[in-house]
């Protein structure tokens, strides 16, 4: 049962039916004493009773430093009572605090913080200072009932445990969750939980009914690069933005450029005060939507502008695992049985209410992923905690089929002790079992739960397996979705409760990765096709190509992505980092270490090269192809031998010290040489055109004359002695100039006379009309259609004057002729 030790976080320890056990111990090694006995015996010994609660009492406990005795009750009035013992006294002075909606099931006591920390009812966690009768502060995050919390003194932090089955690690002085640990836990009907940290071993154990589960905390790496300050919980590429975008636990989200890891964006408090647990692109990747503990779908654009807030489970609180964008639907899935789906019609206000899914609850379990196919016929899978996985028609809404690895391993368990397979005994094999023959299986409850699923777009519905899944114990499994057939399972990861995995858009590689932060890259380009289909499943591994371990805790996101037709892989993980690694295994760099990388360049991966990279086994180190292959230990490890025979070290990964994989010890990785080597180096100046002419160009260039030496004497003196011959200008050469000869005189000629007109004189300045070769008029500095147009332009202003003047002559004369009429009247009268 011992835990091996990890570079760094949690890791968890399983063991079945041993609750037993620890109870008969404990039955052999107790006594039973009344009251009575001890007065008798003890003549010294004090017996005091004082009332304490009005219900039923969970935990009594005392305290040394306190010299009082703390207990509490699930009421609220008197729920945590502090009985004081007075000194020189039989009395016992008590001090009761009261917590609201139910009381308090569990509390624990920090010597070094003085102060109590209780599990209530109401989902909260109260911090009492024992001489106060108020809270000192009240821890927010758990949406069930807390059962149990215990502090870890040396670290000032405190652990709780909720009935939902969910751990959470707080800073007491900060007040603020620091982890969160969920779906590792047995679901099932359990009456008590007991919980016990121990400070010496920093090993927590927690004991269910039929579970005991022990969680060792890991030493701190304080020397690694971290992208977040908090856990990573996913890391995606953005293709039309040439970005990844990246969430962590504590609602921050920050935006990378993909060539060279520089943070461009940086958004804060995405969900105020909750912790953000997924984040998905819509499908035009114009869209980010994140989700939160607090029920709260958010949906932001690339700005960090919130548009839309959906209500995934009415206004409570609960864990979204997963969101997906289908055309004109949103869909939500993670807390319950059912399906939450969001309809564009719908989406049209700031606060958006849940639709109804049209078809009933198909699951028995809480749905923890899905998944679209992007092909007709459409299909939406989802799966359950259970392992069962429903194929549903996205577009009616209604089931197709059921997919149940647990009914398929459950039957082959028990079908031998069962004898002929009748109706009555067949139908407890399914996925509904009796209250009365409980079926018990060796495996732990988280075995079975899907993690993970995935659709193949590129196969040919109804002939090859279409759906991979992945989830509790490391499986990975192909179905025929057409048939309800499984055609392939593996382990991919052994000795480890759940992965995850990632298909790239070629759907050519899967890789997936689990709680201990190691990533397996897979080829599945030929794997469970139809050619290869037999009638039974195939339980062969596709080839591995490379291991992967960049992170020391667990994986919570893998993406693939491609650039300059390169295929890359994005890691996040809880240790707060997300790496770029390549598909040999190799560390390209971690977002947000101090230097940048660049894609472009071929020498990218000899910049930073990890230490503790894993090779495939089928791959051989050849330094001409992989240059990020590091210097390989061959040290003397504990081997064993797992089911396939293969060699394995005791940290679970493959031995390299193998013959089998014929690697040579004497192999050395010199950068320096492979950086001199000519024949490795790409040569622009043979390969391209453009080196190919600017070569030409520089061949037939002529040569540059350069200097040539000095041979004079005082000058080689001078270099050689260093002092200057003859003073300041002894360097310079000395040299007697050539007699001039008398030049006869100028003739007359070529002398003015005094009294000759002067041949330079401005003459008078000719007018420009005068100066014009030609005249110039309108016929010949402008085009024919511009004379013509003012031509016609004239024509009609002169018909319309002649109009306006006509009628102002009509309106004259009709003028006058009233003006007359009107004077014959008045005559007349």
């Amino acid at each position: 049962m011992k835990n091996q030790n990890k570079p760094n976080g949690c890791s968890f320890k399983i063991i079945q039916n041993y609750s037993f056990l620890l109870f008969s111990l404990f039955l052999d090694t107790s006594l039973d004493i009344s009251i009575n006995e001890i007065k008798d015996k003890y003549k010294n010994a004090v017996y005091m009773s004082y009332k304490a609660h009005n219900a039923w009492v969970r935990q009594v406990k005392w305290i040394k430093n306190l010299d009082a005795i703390v207990s509490c009750a699930t009421a609220s009035k008197q729920s945590l009572t502090i009985g004081w013992f007075v000194k020189k006294s039989s009395q016992v002075k008590v001090t009761h605090m009261n917590v609201s909606n139910g009381g308090i099931n569990g509390f624990d006591y920090d010597p070094n913080l003085k102060i109590i920390a209780t599990a209530n009812q109401n989902t909260l966690v109260n911090l009492f200072n024992p001489y106060v009768h108020e809270p000192n502060g009240i821890l927010k995050g758990h949406s069930a009932i807390v059962l149990a919390v215990r502090f870890m003194s040396a670290r000032s932090q405190l652990i709780t445990f909720s009935a939902d089955r969910l751990i959470r690690i707080w800073n007491v002085q900060l007040q603020i969750c620091i982890q969160r640990i969920a779906n590792i836990f047995p679901k099932g009907p359990d009456v008590d939980t007991s919980c016990f940290y121990d400070e010496m071993t920093m090993r927590f154990f927690i004991a269910f009914r039929y579970t005991l589960m022990l969680m060792e905390i890991k030493p701190e790496i304080t020397d690694r690069v971290m992208s977040h300050s908090n856990s990573v919980v996913c890391a995606k590429y953005n293709k039309n933005m040439n970005q990844v975008v990246s969430v962590s636990q504590d609602g921050t989200m920050y935006m990378w450029l993909l060539e060279s890891g520089q943070r461009v964006k940086t958004f804060t408090e995405l969900h105020d005060n909750y912790e953000v647990i997924t984040m998905d692109f819509d499908e035009t990747k114009t869209r980010i939507l994140t989700a939160a503990s607090d029920g709260m779908i958010k949906i932001w654009d690339l700005n960090g502008n919130c548009y839309h807030k959906l209500e995934a489970n009415k206004g409570q609180n609960c864990d979204v695992g997963q969101i997906l964008s289908l055309k004109r639907r949103i869909i939500a899935v993670g807390w319950q049985k059912a399906i939450t789906i969001f309809r564009d019609n719908m989406i049209n206000s700031g606060l958006v209410k849940p639709d109804e899914w049209k078809a009933r609850e198909e699951h028995e379990e809480d749905i923890l992923c899905a998944d679209i196919m992007l092909n007709p016929p459409l299909f939406l899978a989802t799966g359950g905690f259970d392992g069962d996985i429903v194929i549903w028609n996205s577009v009616t809404e209604h089931p197709v089929r059921h997919l149940s690895a647990r009914k398929r391993i459950l039957s082959a368990k028990f079908e031998p002790n069962m004898g002929p397979r009748t109706s009555k005994n067949y139908k407890s094999l399914g996925r509904r079992f009796s209250k009365a023959e409980p079926v018990v299986d060796t495996e732990n409850d988280f075995g079975f739960a899907i993690t993970c699923l995935r659709f193949l777009n590129t196969r040919a519905h109804g002939k090859d397996c279409t759906l991979v899944s992945c989830g509790g114990n490391g499986w990975v499994r192909f179905w025929e979705v057409n048939s309800g057939k499984l055609g392939a399972e593996f382990t991919a990861h052994k000795q480890v409760n759940s992965v995850i995995m990632d298909i790239d858009e070629k759907e050519h590689f899967l890789a997936t990765g689990d709680v201990n932060g190691l990533v397996k890259i897979w080829s599945i380009k030929s794997y469970c096709i139809s050619s290869t289909l037999k009638i039974d499943t195939i339980t062969k591994e596709p080839s591995l190509l490379s291991s992967i371990k960049s992170h020391s805790d667990q994986i919570n996101s893998i993406n693939f992505c491609c650039k300059h037709n390169i295929t890359y892989v994005i890691i996040a993980s809880s240790d707060c980092s997300v790496s770029l690694n390549d598909l040999n295994g190799n560390l390209i760099g971690m977002f947000g270490q101090d230097s940048h990388w660049r894609l472009e360049s071929p020498t990218t991966s000899l910049r930073s090269t990890p230490s503790k990279n894993r090779i495939a086994p089928d791959t051989k180190p050849t330094p001409n192809v992989n240059f990020g292959i590091p210097k390989i230990d061959l040290t003397s490890v504990e081997q064993k031998y797992n089911q396939n025979d293969e060699i394995i070290d005791s940290n679970g990964q493959i031995s390299l010290s193998s013959n089998r994989f014929e690697i040579e010890e004497t192999f050395k990785f010199d950068a320096n040489e492979l950086i001199n080597d000519t024949s490795i180096r790409y040569n622009p100046w043979s390969k391209t055109l453009l080196g190919k002419s600017y070569q030409e160009i520089r061949t037939k260039k002529r040569d540059r004359k350069q200097p040539s030496l000095i041979r004079n004497g005082e000058y080689e003196i001078w270099n050689k002695t260093g002092q200057v011959p003859g003073g300041l200008y002894g360097s310079l050469k000395m040299v007697e100039l050539d007699n001039i000869e008398t030049k006869k005189k100028l003739e007359s000629k070529f002398f003015k006379e005094r009294n000759a007109p002067n041949l330079f004189e401005n003459k008078s300045e000719k007018s420009l009309a005068e100066s014009l070769r030609y005249a110039f008029d309108e016929k010949t500095l402008f085009p024919k259609y511009i004379l013509d147009y003012e031509a016609r332009m004239r024509q009609e202003h002169k018909k319309i004057m002649n109009r306006v003047s006509k009628e102002n002559d009509i309106v004259k004369i009709g003028m006058i002729k009233r003006n007359e009429s009107s004077l014959s009247m008045k005559q007349n009268s």
